[in-house]
């Protein structure tokens, strides 16, 4: 038996393994204290220019609360509204990259999606502007419904994608509740 092709395969596989650890340790950039210009471009879309601030410790920032698991980034504007980066389950698991702002009276303001995983054609169809306009103004929990809503709170979801409408709201509502522990408009 002759062991000497496997010897060398392994041998190869083993170092083309080592280069891409090296090379990914050498080019890998850790943005998450760091407030993205992509980040910074969707808090400009939804909530105009100004200054914004990612807030990387929330008990130092004077916010007496925990970070939830789901928020990946707070970011402040100096006129009191926040944004909240928010992985959100969808027909994925964490299919939902979104970055949910919040007004400083404390109703949501607009929603930008930053990535999305979910099935294309079906799931992905959240990712339109009129369905995610229709969360601004809320400022109590979003129900998603499927027939004509009958309340403020309640939004009729996208047809095919009922998981991926409620990973939105989930978003949303993590949002509204987390900006109201915080102390809206502090």
């Amino acid at each position: 038996m002759n062991l000497r092709p496997t010897i060398v395969l392994t041998a190869v596989t083993g170092a083309v393994s080592a280069l891409l650890i090296i090379a990914h340790n050498l080019t890998y950039v850790d943005t998450t204290g760091i407030l993205t210009e992509k980040l910074e471009s969707k808090c400009t879309e939804l909530m105009g220019s100004g200054k914004y601030t990612l807030v990387t410790d929330w008990l130092e920032a004077g916010y007496d609360i925990e970070k939830p698991d789901d928020v990946k980034k707070l970011i402040v504007k100096d006129d009191g509204s926040a944004a909240f980066e928010i992985i959100a389950d969808g027909y994925n698991k964490d299919g939902l990259d979104l970055l949910v702002s919040m007004s400083a009276d404390g109703k949501v303001s607009g929603i930008a999606v930053i990535s999305l995983t979910e099935t294309p054609g079906l799931g992905s169809n959240v990712n339109d502007s009129g369905f995610l306009s229709l969360f601004n103004g809320i400022s109590e929990e979003a129900v998603i419904v499927k027939k004509t809503p009958s309340a403020e709170n309640e939004i009729e979801g996208v047809t095919g994608a009922t998981y991926s409408s409620k990973g939105i709201a989930a978003a949303v509502n993590t949002a509204i509740k987390t900006f109201a522990e915080m102390g809206a408009g502090k």
